[in-house]
């Protein structure tokens, strides 16, 4: 695995220029000033109307602003004006640009992988839901994972990148059955310190790192596989992310997707070819299994004080009993096997 050095083109890296405050005070007021709508909220009102509604983005983890407010204004992002503060042009485009970085759902993650290391419901969900409890969150359970490695055929000779790794139970688990080294990469630096604790003692073939499927910073044909589950749309424009995939995957290396969203435009842009599975039916019956088994466990996550994840479950899933009909049903669900040539 090898690294590439400098900043990336996007400015993942500014957020550590700035304390939690003062990115919390920016989000406030660019969420006040100008609100802008994301694809994934996670339960977040957008267009607050009071501090107190903006500061819901946060969850439990905002913070008081006051200090933020002066410290910014000292770096000229901020100025006053009758009591009330307000984005200079330089505090507009930086509010902005760490909006777009750290969206709802960035704490949403922060607060679910808090509470799920923990979590006996969650486990006992997973275990129930997806056949094994690898501490997932998605949609793809292990009868999917297995015929998506029978697919790329990862072994011990193979390096392989697994993006939106989460606390890395899947990845775990790939290394684990075809002792393939892995690296995953997740932007919750919870979910890396756990999957890090985790496998501590399998450090010759599992790596985690905090990072950023948009600018993914490792050196040009680093990886013989890529594997992204259920985590390609948290990249803003698929065109990009898929081109940042394409350097770093080796001459005639894999890249794996399993997603809901069609990325035959995307890929073929990026001049690589691919093959599509059909998940659908398979799909539609695993949001069936995850609404009767969540409906079940409502008072265990309460228990818990984890109903913020049961609601997430419940409306991740498919109440209806009828069967899946392709003609008429909008669920989908695709596993593209992409091949760089």
């Amino acid at each position: 695995m090898h690294r590439r050095g400098g900043e990336d083109k996007i400015g993942i890296k500014m957020v550590d220029s700035y304390q939690e405050d003062e990115i919390q005070a920016l989000i406030v007021l660019a969420e006040l000033t100008e609100p802008a709508e994301t694809a994934n909220n996670n339960f977040y009102k957008f267009y607050p109307k009071s501090m107190e509604e903006a500061q819901t983005y946060f969850r439990r983890f905002a913070l008081n602003l006051s200090t933020a407010f002066e410290t910014l204004a000292e770096k000229g992002l901020l100025h006053k004006e009758d009591d009330n503060w307000s984005l200079t042009r330089a505090g507009k485009s930086t509010a902005d640009d760490i909006r777009r970085l750290r969206p709802p759902i960035w704490y949403w993650y922060k607060d679910f992988y808090i509470a799920n290391e923990h979590s006996q419901a969650f486990s006992e969900y997973c275990r129930l839901v997806f056949g094994k409890d690898l501490g997932q969150h998605g949609f793809s359970d292990i009868d999917q994972i297995n015929r998506m490695l029978e697919i790329v055929k990862p072994d011990e000779t193979l390096q392989v990148l697994d993006i939106g790794c989460g606390n890395g139970g899947i990845a775990e688990y790939i290394s684990d059955l075809t002792q393939a080294s892995v690296t995953g990469v997740d932007y919750i630096a919870e979910a890396i310190d756990q999957a890090l604790e985790r496998t501590e003692d399998k450090r010759n073939r599992l790596h985690f790192i905090v990072g950023n499927i948009e600018a993914l910073d490792f050196e040009d044909d680093s990886f013989d596989i890529i594997l992204s589950i259920d985590s390609i749309f948290f990249g803003r424009d698929l065109k990009t992310t898929l081109a940042g995939l394409r350097k770093i995957i080796k001459p005639d290396g894999q890249i794996a997707i399993f997603c809901e969203e069609d990325l035959s435009s995307a890929l073929k842009e990026n001049g690589l070819a691919y093959r599509v599975y059909d998940f659908s039916e398979e799909h539609y019956v695993h949001m069936q299994l995850k609404h009767q088994i969540a409906s079940g466990m409502q008072q265990a996550f309460a228990d818990e004080g984890n109903t913020f994840i049961w609601e997430n479950l419940m409306r991740e899933s498919i109440a209806s009993p009828e069967p899946y009909n392709r003609d008429t049903s909008s669920t989908s669900r695709y596993l593209y096997h992409v091949k760089k040539d």
